[in-house]
């Protein structure tokens, strides 16, 4: 391995480097953050952090400290120094919080909430109507009023989005589309067409097939009935006019006792 990827590749030589690494740290030392042990650990040079022995100035929490304004040991924490002296201290119940990944004081912050929500129950609607004042009962009239409007307003508003055939109700213009190109919606309206025929025809009545053909003949009758109207009418057009004829009328007769001849 050492001499196909190099020798800094090679496992063992890193598993040497880091002892002695470890080895050439202080008695106070902590493990890194990526450290995997492998094999034998001498746990007689590690200690364990309690909350009596302050950390060590090799710390790197004790060093980022400083840098960020911190005086050192007996000094608080804060712009002005003023802030805690010492860690925030960790009890059984907050090493549960921990092992929960709640969060550290998550579960006593829950419980005062439990605590101040149950402590007294809450009023039911009847009762806060018993006691509440005139002018809360004035707003509450109010609002169930305005309720009632838009609940009406919007009933009438998506009335265009109901098919009656199949008696259900949408709320708005895609669903209803979708709905009328559906495969549900068409055989419910074929099978409608099919009981309507099919009651006409128990009935005595016409279908809508012979209705259809019926509508069509008196529509062939009228439109020959024009046809020939307009014939006729063009046919008077071109015919020439009659001649003109005098007639001529006999003379009146004589009157009855008169001497003379009659006029010329």
């Amino acid at each position: 391995v050492a001499e196909s990827f190099g020798a800094h590749n090679s496992a063992s030589l890193r598993q040497a480097e880091m002892e002695r690494k470890l080895e050439a740290m202080d008695e106070d030392y902590q493990l890194p953050r990526d450290h995997r042990p492998q094999g034998y650990i001498d746990m007689s040079k590690c200690t364990m952090a309690s909350m009596e022995t302050p950390i060590p100035e090799s710390n790197l929490g004790h060093q980022m400290l400083l840098r960020m304004g911190w005086k050192g040991a007996g000094s608080g924490l804060g712009r002005n120094g003023r802030g805690i002296y010492d860690p925030i201290p960790i009890s059984s119940k907050d090493m549960l919080d921990l092992t929960s990944r709640i969060g550290l004081g998550k579960a006593h912050e829950e419980g005062e909430m439990h605590v101040a929500a149950t402590e007294t129950r809450n009023a039911l609607e009847s009762e806060i109507q018993a006691n509440e004042t005139d002018e809360r009962k004035k707003k509450r009239e109010e609002m169930v009023i305005k309720e009632e409007e838009i609940k009406v307003e919007v009933k009438e508003i998506v009335s265009i989005f109901r098919c009656d055939i199949c008696d259900k109700q949408y709320t708005n213009d895609a669903q209803h589309q979708e709905h009328l190109n559906s495969y549900d919606h068409h055989h419910k309206k074929r099978f409608d067409d099919y009981k309507k025929e099919e009651k006409a025809r128990q009935s005595g009545g016409t279908s809508a097939e012979e209705r259809q053909r019926k509508e069509q003949k008196r529509m062939e009758k009228e439109m020959a009935a024009r046809a020939a109207a307009i014939q006729a009418a063009a046919a008077a057009r071109s015919q020439p006019p009659p001649l003109a004829t005098t007639v001529t009328q006999p003379p009146p007769p004589p009157e009855e006792g008169g001497g003379g001849a009659p006029a010329p």
